[in-house]
């Protein structure tokens, strides 16, 4: 995990990247802590269309009862919870959900780039392993 501590310490810039990597999720979270970064663990694994996807959201991202479950309302919501603190999401079962409602992948990407743009805080991964072929040429790999 020291090449995650030592992307984090090189200052990664806010974006949206693929990582290739098996650790668990609770050690990547202990890194990303231990670095003094925000973390979120978005687990997808057992979604299968942009309903279940906001449910999960409003639980990883911790985001008030009256969110309005769609796009709008997520990308608000995040821009919103912005607290100017850098803050990693590792977001597992992007592929499964990919595999079901791609349109979904497509337009949680483009928020979160966005929102890691304007508030210079979010670095999102999507866990891959090594052995799967590339499909999200946009997002670069690290």
């Amino acid at each position: 995990m020291t090449d995650l501590r030592a992307l984090l310490d090189a200052g990664l810039p806010p974006g949206v990247y693929r990582r290739r990597s098996d650790l668990p999720a609770d050690e990547v979270q202990r890194t990303v802590v231990k670095e003094g970064w925000n973390f979120v663990l978005l687990d997808t694994t057992q979604v299968h269309d942009k309903a279940g996807f906001l449910d999960v959201c409003a639980t990883a991202f911790d985001l008030p009862r009256w969110f309005g479950r769609n796009w709008d309302a997520l990308a608000d919501s995040l821009s919103d919870r912005s607290t100017g603190e850098p803050e990693v999401v590792l977001w597992d079962g992007w592929r499964e959900l990919l595999d079901h409602d791609h349109e979904t992948v497509d337009v949680a990407l483009q928020i979160f780039a966005e929102d890691a743009n304007e508030s210079g805080q979010l670095r999102v991964f999507l866990r891959e392993a090594d052995d799967v072929p590339d499909l999200v040429s946009a997002v670069p790999v690290v």
